[in-house]
């Protein structure tokens, strides 16, 4: 495998996931929405 460019990091990039990791990702990304949201609705009211 060459170590530049795209083919690098897709090698890296290439682990499969389990169904709870997935799960967990989702979470902690809606999370992160939920809160990016709230801030920017408290800003634009101030």
């Amino acid at each position: 495998m060459e170590k530049n460019g795209d083919a690098w990091f897709f090698c890296l990039m290439s682990t499969t996931l389990t169904t709870p990791e997935i799960f967990v990702a989702l979470v902690v990304a809606a999370h992160a929405a939920v809160l990016a949201l709230r801030l920017s609705i408290s800003l634009y009211e101030a």
